[in-house]
Formats: C-alpha cells, structure tokens, sequence
C-alpha cells in the first residue's frame, strides 16, 4: 500500500468514503469484496482516530444485557466471534474480574443468574472460533480469591466476585491496519492525508466530492455514483460544508495508561460518580477507562487537558485506590471524540450506530460508528444500502467469516526464524517476539528490508522496534508523516513516550526515505513531541 493520489482522479467509482476509522475502513472494504469500485480518503493516517483512543477491548454486549437489551446482547457476541474469526492472530481471551455485593443489584443470586443467561445468549460463541480463543463460561468466585485478584476493593458488603471473559485486541493499531491492506486487497483505493472540501453535484444527486492534498495543498476532484460519510468526530464538520444535517453531539471519552505493573486479568469497579471503570493489562502497564467528562463539545474542541485528567484520576482512585495513580504515573492519555446522545446524567455515548440519508441529496449517506466491536456489522447495513441506492446485485459479504491479511494463526515465529537462518541473523529474543507478535506473516518481508538495508539495530535500548521497521513503513505502508510510524505502523510510542533519542532515529530514517527537508523534520518532530506531551 502506497500513497498515490492519482487513481482517485482517474475513474469514476461506484463508492467514495471519506473517513479512515475502522468504520471507514469496512465499508471500503467490505464494499470492494462485493465488487464495487471503491475509493476510501482519509484527511489523516488510517486509524488515527478515535479508533487509536479505544480501551482495546472487544466486548460481547453484558452491559446491554444488565439494562434487557438481549437482542443488542446477541449481536454483541456475534460480532466478537466475527473478530476472533477474522483475526485470530491478534486477539487473546482476556477475563474481567467484578465484585458481588450482600443486598444489591450485584449480589450473588443476581449476578449467578444473569450470568447463566449470558452463557445461554452467547452458547454459539466459540462455533469456527480456533481452540486457543475459546471463551469459557462466566463464574463466580470466593471472598478470598477475588481480595487476592483485586487489591483494594470496596469491602463493605462484599460478597466474592464473579468472572467473565471478552477478546482483548493485542495490537489495536495493527488490527486496524489489517482491515485496510484487506480493503486494498479487495481492490479499493486509498489515500491518506486527502481532505473532502463540498460535494460534486449532477442536478440535486451528489456525484463525489471536490477534495485537496492535506500536504500541498493542491485540489482535485473524486468522482462517485455514491458518497457514504464515516469521518467520526469530523462528520459534522462535513455536513455543514455538505449542507445537510444529522450529526449527532459529541462527548469527549479518555482512557489513561497508567505506570504500573498489570496482571493478567481486567478489573471493573464502579467509581464515586457511579461510572463503571475497567482496569485493562496492556502493553505491560494498566489502561483505565473510559472516563466521559459532562457535557458535549464541539469537534474542534481544544481544552487544557490539565483539569480533565486530574478529574479523571479522581475517579481512578476511587475506583482501584490499590493503584495510587498520580498524574506523574500517567505513560499516555487516549482520547477521543465520540457520538454521544442525552441520558438521565447528561450525556453519554451514542447507544447504536446510525445510517443517515439526507432528503435532498440522493447518493449521499452518512454512518455514525459507536463502538469498535460492531463496526464490521455496522459496515455491512451501510454497504447494503449503497448496494440498493445503485441497483447493484452484489456478491454475498463475507467480512465476518475471510480472515484478515496477515492476521491469521499460521506458525509465525517459525517462519521468521526459517526467514533468519536463511539470511544468517540472529535475533534477540524480544525482537524475534515482537516481529512476529506485531506483522504475524509479514514479518519476513519486514525482516528481508531490514537486512538488506543494514538497519537491524534497535531504535531504543528497551523497545523492540527496529529501524528496518521505519524503512518498510515508509515504503510499503504508505507511512507519511513521522506520527504514522511512531503510533501506528510500529508500536514504538503507542504505549509512551520511548525516549528523543528513538523518535529523532525514526525522524532521520523516513527524512532520507522521504527526503524532508530540515524544516520538514523540526515540524514532524514537533507534531510528535506535542502528541506526548498532551
């Protein structure tokens, strides 16, 4: 996958989407698997959204089903099952820990039998999953067992705890990646750092969008028999210049990365506000979340985050006080801009993603995307939608059964270490793990770049990422800007700050790839630098 923006000019699609967020993404690809001539532009990288500040965590729908929604439930868990079909390589069943309480909603009683209608709900869960990502059933544990999991739980009351189990998406930005080069694989065409401006009218019927290079500035059209407009917290925006209306409000949504060691299990605790939090083991530290600050704000809200996070560890503290976050244990902030819709308290997330038509305006839709877990399906009703508004006769989607590019269980270390014997390498042992854990079978091809080009050391003393992995970024996965690379085509600063030293070595490598100039450098340092420093 390379940038190139000449295609988009070239042809007249059946499909233009605009937004590269996972939503985005499906729809282009599940849109050129069944066929149409698709071209997906994203005024960022892909991925560089919302979809990177999400708890990395799929979620098989229990929380719909404690408020009755057993239908939301349902399709909650097949979704989860579609992602552990498509992308066994890079999830792994992750076990969620919560209390039990002596008169409550949480007692024991309560919580044995809504978890006996989960596993009931959800007994297709495992079907054409792959042995090592069964999910087993939900149970309870003792007062003992769940003290020793959860330091410092709320003792008054307690009455043990009860287990179950989700997907946990090991490398989020490489799962992301993955829906792309599929989408790219399918025959669509996508361009990165292109910004839709207005539409392209024939009569009242929107026929593509006038748009402009978001790196020279130079403008172009897009021609397409139809527009679907997935660009998350940037749709209403879109809609003004587009003259149509629909965007619902946005709530801002964080998690934080907190320094400190993480077992191997999730934790769920209500807060003093009364909202439930999850501590998450990731990256080798905990992530809590999601955290929603009152009120709505506009999408180019800027605000001192000072106060937001301080708020935010409030309520950490109050929920997993075991913890004792500070800010100075703050690795990473993730947050984001989502759908939201008013509630009892305020505001809260957006409870389904929505499909929009907009009367005047034939051949342009819009989807709203709530949740990461769903945005397969939430592809596949728009994609059948553009379907019908063309009259196509389209081949059956298959996104939820065709594993991903690269994504599958094939014995990916044993390729790799086939691949280093072959080219007289030896690998450290971490190194070998984390090529093979992130790229899964495209790691030869990453290890091969290296090699050749000499550029086998390390970019940072205690991060496995090395510099081949810059080159072959810039290369082959249409990596432009110095963020694309440090956040999302390696997982050198997803997790933190790796140092100056590692983000100038990366600087240098995609400049001399690139051929930025010094001033181009300084601004891609500065880009990143700031991203850490928020």
């Amino acid at each position: 996958m390379t940038r190139d923006l000449a295609p988009l000019q070239a042809d007249t699609f059946d499909l233009l989407v605009v937004g590269g967020g996972i939503h985005g993404l499906f729809v282009a690809y599940d849109a050129a698997a069944r066929g149409l001539r698709v071209a997906l532009v994203e005024r960022g990288d892909v991925g560089s959204g919302i979809s990177f500040n999400h708890q990395r965590t799929l979620h098989g729908g229990l929380r719909a089903l404690q408020s009755g929604q057993i239908r939301k439930c349902r399709q909650q868990i097949a979704e989860r099952r579609s992602w552990a079909r498509i992308a066994p390589h890079l999830l792994r069943p992750m076990p969620f820990l919560i209390g039990t309480y002596r008169g409550t909603r949480r007692s024991r009683l309560a919580v044995r039998a809504g978890f006996k209608l989960y596993d009931f709900i959800g007994k297709a869960r495992n079907v054409g999953v792959l042995p090592e990502l069964h999910l087993p059933n939900s149970r309870l544990e003792s007062k003992t067992a769940t003290r020793r999991f959860f330091p410092g739980i709320d003792e008054q009351g307690l009455s043990g705890g009860a287990i179950w189990y989700d997907y946990q998406t090991v490398h989020p930005d490489r799962l992301t990646w993955a829906v792309a080069a599929a989408a790219v694989q399918a025959g669509a065409v996508i361009a990165t750092y292109v910004e839709a401006l207005t539409p392209l009218r024939e009569g009242d019927r929107t026929s593509g969008v006038s748009a402009r290079d978001a790196l020279t500035g130079a403008p172009f059209d897009i021609r397409a028999r139809a527009v679907v407009l997935a660009a998350g917290s940037g749709l209403g925006a879109l809609h003004r210049r587009f003259g149509v209306t629909g965007a619902p409000p946005l709530v801002r949504a964080m998690n934080l990365l907190i320094d400190r060691p993480a077992k191997d299990i999730a934790l769920a605790a209500s807060s003093a506000r009364g909202r439930m939090l999850t501590a998450v083991p990731w990256a080798g530290r905990v992530l809590v979340g999601t955290h929603q600050p009152d009120g709505v704000v506009s999408e180019d809200d800027s605000p001192s985050m000072d106060p937001i996070i301080d708020a935010f560890i409030e309520e950490v503290h109050s929920a997993f006080p075991a913890l004792e976050a500070r800010r100075s244990d703050v690795r990473f902030v993730h947050h984001g801009l989502v759908p939201g819709q008013p509630s009892a308290s305020g505001f809260d997330l957006l409870a389904e993603p929505q499909l929009l038509t907009h009367a005047g305006s034939p051949g342009l839709l819009s989807l709203v995307g709530v949740k990461y877990t769903t945005a397969r399906l939430a592809a596949e009703r728009a994609v059948d939608a553009v379907a019908k508004l063309l009259g196509e006769a389209t081949r059956v989607c298959r996104t939820a059964t065709a594993v991903l590019p690269h994504a599958d269980v094939a014995d990916s270390d044993g390729l790799l270490q086939e691949t280093s014997r072959e080219l007289g390498i030896r690998l450290d042992k971490d190194v070998r793990s984390h090529l093979a854990g992130w790229y899964g079978t495209e790691a030869p091809a990453v290890l091969r770049c290296a090699h050749t080009e000499s550029a086998m050391a390390r970019l940072a003393p205690g991060s496995p990422v090395i510099e081949g992995e810059i080159i072959y970024a810039t290369r082959e996965s249409a990596a432009v800007r110095l963020e694309d690379v440090v956040f999302r085509r390696t997982p050198l600063g997803s997790a933190g700050d790796p140092g100056d030293s590692a983000v100038a070595r990366a600087a240098a490598i995609m400049a001399r790839e690139s051929e930025w100039s010094n001033v181009r450098s300084d601004e891609e340092l500065a880009r990143v630098r700031q991203r850490f420093a928020r």
